[in-house]
């Protein structure tokens, strides 16, 4: 590592540090002030109830698709896995806590489309999308530069905060729970960019057969603990009653298929199809994108939200499959359509 690198995250680290400081002061004075409820604008709903949506997998599903076919495949199969490693922490926090959102089981279906029964601490959009936006920033922390001010890190860093403000003024956590999520997200973040070389060095030295074998093993032992440990019971490490709102499994269904299909994909990719699109035209390039992006909408969106089957197994079989489609099925068709 170079000594501009060094210095460049020292800086970075202090900053991260400062912020981190501030806004578990800030959270500690409100929550302590009374001024916890303030936060719940019925005015600024109609602004907040889009920003939300900003920490829905959804949005994740088409930004990583975005650059896995049009900018780099590395780059997309990294910001996957730090969405999916503080999404399986976050799961394991929540149970464990089981604490109750704002007037127990908080259904908006009606208003905003949205039915939140899980447990409420630490906001699970507010450390996702931390991990995950945070994630982006730091990939591209060295363009668009304004007297050396990152212009995208601090783009991003504002659509953090907003999401999580939105997850308060919507009503469907506490203060508490996205400050919570916030310092946890950041934490989770700073390891995943320090560990992820190491690990992803220490994975690349094995075979092709070892990989595709540690990938199911990880996989399926990430579903299987975390299902067994918290089923959908609502009991958990919590006292709280049975739901709602409950300990629920379906986020160790989501990372354990991402992880089989996506890892299971793009290991295949690697291997026999070599898809590169920083080769491509820009023509090219845009082409892929739309087909791409129609092959996982027309099969995700089926899967994740017109049948309703309420099944861990069913959970992890379709996102196991949505991901190996965008990881090898539809770089396989790129690279025919190009030639």
């Amino acid at each position: 590592m170079s000594e501009k690198n060094e210095i460049l995250s020292k800086r970075g680290l202090m900053v991260i540090g400062i912020v981190s400081l501030v806004i578990l002061l800030l959270g500690i004075i409100l929550c302590f002030s009374g001024l916890n409820e303030e936060f719940y604008s019925e005015s600024a709903e109609s602004i907040f109830k889009i920003i939300t949506y900003l920490g829905e997998p959804v949005v994740f599903l088409v930004i990583i698709i975005i650059l896995y076919l049009t900018y780099n495949k590395k780059v997309a199969k990294n910001l996957l896995l730090s969405i999916l490693v503080t999404y399986y922490i976050n799961a394991w926090v929540k149970n464990a806590f089981g604490d109750t959102r704002p007037d127990g089981n908080i259904d908006l279906s009606e208003d905003y489309g949205l039915k939140e029964t899980s447990y409420g601490f630490p906001s699970g959009h507010t450390q996702n999308g931390t991990a995950f936006w945070g994630y982006l920033g730091y990939q591209f922390k060295d363009n668009y530069k304004f007297k050396q001010i990152p212009i995208i890190p601090v783009i991003l860093s504002g659509i953090i905060f907003l999401v999580a403000i939105s997850r308060v003024v919507i009503g469907v956590h506490d203060l508490q729970d996205i400050i919570g999520g916030l310092l946890i997200g950041i934490g989770v973040l700073l390891a995943f960019i320090y560990l992820e070389p190491i690990c992803t060095k220490q994975f690349s030295k094995h075979n092709f057969i070892k990989k595709i074998i540690l990938t199911i093993i990880i996989s399926l032992t990430l579903f299987l603990v975390g299902t067994l440990l918290y089923p959908k019971t609502g009991m958990g490490l919590a006292t709280t009653p049975t739901p709602p709102p409950y300990a629920d499994a379906g986020a160790f269904g989501l990372v354990g298929g991402v992880i089989l299909g996506f890892g299971v994909g793009y290991i295949l990719e690697q291997e026999y199809v070599g898809y590169v699109p920083s080769q491509l035209t820009n023509k090219k390039k845009l082409i892929n994108l739309l087909l791409g992006l129609v092959i996982a909408l027309v099969i995700f969106i089926p899967l994740e939200y017109l049948l309703e089957i309420d099944s861990v197994f069913y959970r992890f079989f379709r996102y196991a499959l949505v991901s190996f489609i965008i990881s090898y099925v539809v770089p396989l068709i790129c690279v025919k359509i190009n030639k």
